[in-house]
C-alpha cells in the first residue's frame, strides 16, 4: 500500500454571483432567459449575471460517467454499472444533511457505439439508458456524438438533433448543486467540418466567452467553487494520455489542433479564477489506476474518468466518479465496475479560504501497475534541457533505444524533445506535447542535427557519410508548418477521407465496367 501524500495547492479565494437553477434533464444551463439572452448577445457579462439559488445545502453527491460507447445488442454491463451507481449514489444520498441536499449525474459524451454514434436512435438509446439511472442529469457531447454522418449532412443538425432528444436549448450547461457550488459543461461542436482531426475535442469562442463570465460573476472571493466537465481535458492538465493515438493525431486536448491561443485558453482560466477547483474529463478510455490520472496544477485538480463498457478498456479496467462535496471540500471516489461496483476513495480537497487548498491523494495498490505508456512532459531544471542544442542532438548509439530525453527551444522559439525514439513538440507556455514531429520508422537508421543556431533540424543517414558530393537528396530537413509548428497532422477529417473513398469505388467500378 503506497502511503498517503499530500500536495498543497494554492487558491486564491476570489469569486463573485452565481446563476441559479436546479438543472433537471431537459433544462438548459442555469436559465433558459439567460440563454436566450446568450444567444442574441454573446459574450455579454450579463447573459451570465444570474440570480443564485437560495436555501440549498452545502453537501451533495455527484456520480460522473466517462465514454459509454453504448450498443443496444450488448447491455449487461452497463446495466450492472447502472446499478452499481444507482447502490453508491443510494448510500451516500442517505447520509446527506437535509431534503435540499441534492443527488446529481453528468455524462461526460461518446454515447454511442462505434457505428452507430451519433444518430438519434443513438441518442434516443443513450436516454433512455440515462434516465434509468433515476437522478436528474447534465451530459456534454464527445466527439463520437457528432459522427451520424449518414443521417445528417452537417455538424449543426447532428448538434440540433442531440439538443432535441435530450430537450436542451444550448450544447453547455450550468447547474447549481449546493450552496455556491456550480456544475459546468462544455460541448464539442464539430466532426465534418474540423480542419484536422475530426476527433478533436472543439470548444467554440463562444462557450469559452461564456465560461469565462460566468467564472467573472462567481468568484471564489465570494465563496463560490466551480466543477468544469468536458470530454477531453485541457492542455495542461498534465494527466495521462495514449501518446500514440490521442497526441498523435491531434486530438488529445481540448481544441488541440487549433491555435496557440484556443488550445491554451482552458488552463489560463485555471490559473486566473480559482473558483475553478475540479475539472473532469474522460476521452482516454484509461482507468483510475494511475497516480496521474488525478493531477493538480494552476490551482485545479484534473480528473480522468474511466469507461464502464468491457469494448471500450484500454487496460482491462472498468471504473465510473462518485463526488461527494460540502461545504468544506470535496471527496473524489472510484467506482470499480470491475469488482462489482467496490468504492475507492482516490482523492480529497479541502476548500481553504484565502489561503491554500489542501489536496490530499490516497494511495491504494492498484497505482502498483504501469501499463499505459504516460507522454513525456519537459520540466524546468530536469537535466534533460538542452541550453545549446546546435550540433548531434541523436547519435548513431542512441538510434532505435527509444531511452535518449532530451528537449531545447528551437530559435523561432518552438519547443523539441526526443522521447521514445521519436521527436515531439511541446507546447511553448504549458511544455505539454502536441503531437509528433519524427515517428520511430523515420527515425529508425538515421542521425539527427540541429544547425544554425536552432534555425534547422535535420536528419542524415550518418554524419561521418557526408562529404564534398553530398546532395539534398542525402539528408532531409524537417520544415515547420504554415502556422510555425512543427508537429505532424497524421489524422485527417473523416468526412473527406469517406468523401475519397466513394470517389475511388465510383472510378474503380466505372474502370472495371468500361476496360474488362
Amino acid at each position: 500500500m503506497r502511503p498517503t501524500t499530500r500536495l498543497f495547492i494554492p487558491f486564491l479565494l476570489s469569486l463573485v454571483s452565481l446563476p441559479s437553477t436546479i438543472s433537471f434533464i431537459g433544462r438548459t444551463a442555469c436559465s433558459s432567459k439567460s440563454q436566450r439572452a446568450l444567444r442574441r448577445r454573446e459574450g455579454s457579462p450579463k447573459a451570465v449575471a444570474f440570480k443564485p439559488q437560495k436555501g440549498l445545502a452545502h453537501d451533495f453527491c455527484l456520480a460522473i460517467l466517462g465514454d459509454l460507447h453504448l450498443d443496444p445488442t450488448d447491455m449487461k454491463l452497463h446495466n450492472e454499472g447502472r446499478k452499481h451507481i444507482i447502490d453508491v449514489m443510494g448510500g451516500m444520498k442517505k447520509s446527506l444533511s437535509s431534503s435540499k441536499s441534492q443527488a446529481h449525474l453528468i455524462s461526460l459524451g461518446d454515447l454511442g457505439a462505434y457505428g452507430e454514434a451519433g444518430t438519434t436512435a443513438c441518442f434516443e438509446h443513450a436516454k433512455a439508458y440515462l434516465d434509468g439511472f433515476q437522478l436528474p442529469y447534465n451530459l456534454v457531447t464527445g466527439n463520437h456524438d457528432l459522427e451520424g454522418m449518414d443521417e445528417f449532412a452537417t455538424d449543426v443538425e447532428n448538434l440540433q438533433a442531440w439538443k432535441k432528444v435530450f430537450g436542451l436549448n444550448a450544447p453547455t450547461f450550468c447547474h447549481q448543486i449546493g450552496d455556491k457550488t456550480l456544475c459546468v459543461g462544455l460541448s464539442t461542436t464539430r466532426f465534418r467540418s474540423s480542419p484536422f482531426s475530426s476527433h478533436e475535442v472543439y470548444i467554440p469562442k463562444e462557450q469559452t466567452i461564456w465560461l469565462e463570465n460566468l467564472l467573472k460573476q462567481h468568484p471564489e472571493e465570494e465563496g463560490w467553487r466551480v466543477l468544469v466537465f468536458s470530454h477531453a481535458p485541457p492542455m495542461g492538465a498534465g494527466i495521462r494520455v495514449v501518446q500514440n493515438v490521442h497526441i498523435k493525431n491531434g486530438c488529445a486536448f481540448l481544441n488541440h489542433s487549433s491555435g496557440d491561443e484556443e488550445r491554451r485558453v482552458f488552463i489560463r482560466l485555471c490559473k486566473q479564477y480559482h473558483c475553478i477547483k475540479a475539472w473532469f474529463s474522460g476521452h482516454f478510455h484509461l482507468s483510475h489506476d494511475y497516480e496521474d490520472s488525478i493531477t493538480a496544477k494552476e490551482g485545479t485538480v484534473f480528473v480522468q474518468t474511466g469507461v464502464m463498457g468491457e469494448k471500450s478498456t484500454r487496460d482491462g479496467r472498468r471504473q465510473s466518479r462518485v463526488v461527494r462535496g460540502d461545504g468544506a471540500g470535496l471527496h473524489v471516489y472510484t467506482v470499480n465496475h470491475h469488482k462489482g461496483g467496490e468504492l475507492r476513495l482516490d482523492v480529497s480537497i479541502r476548500y481553504k479560504p484565502g489561503g491554500e487548498d489542501l489536496v490530499e491523494a490516497h494511495g491504494h495498490e492498484d497505482y502498483a501497475h504501469d501499463k499505459w505508456f504516460s507522454a513525456y512532459r519537459p520540466q524546468e531544471e530536469d537535466g534533460c534541457y538542452l541550453q545549446s542544442p546546435d550540433g548531434i542532438i541523436l547519435e548513431a548509439s542512441d538510434r532505435g533505444g527509444g531511452e535518449k530525453v532530451c528537449w531545447w527551444h528551437m530559435a523561432d522559439g518552438r519547443v523539441l524533445g526526443v522521447h521514445e525514439g521519436q521527436v515531439i513538440e511541446y507546447d511553448a507556455e504549458t511544455l505539454s506535447p502536441l503531437g509528433i514531429v519524427v515517428d520511430r520508422e523515420q527515425l529508425q537508421g538515421r542521425e539527427m542535427v540541429v544547425v544554425g543556431e536552432g534555425q534547422a533540424l535535420i536528419l542524415v543517414s550518418s554524419l561521418d557519410a557526408l562529404n564534398e558530393k553530398t546532395t539534398a537528396a542525402d539528408y532531409d530537413i524537417i520544415h515547420p508548418n504554415q502556422d510555425g509548428s512543427y508537429w505532424r497532422r497524421w489524422q485527417r477529417n473523416k468526412l473527406v477521407r469517406q468523401r475519397e473513398k466513394e470517389r475511388e469505388k465510383i472510378a474503380a467500378d466505372w474502370l472495371k465496367q468500361n476496360f474488362k
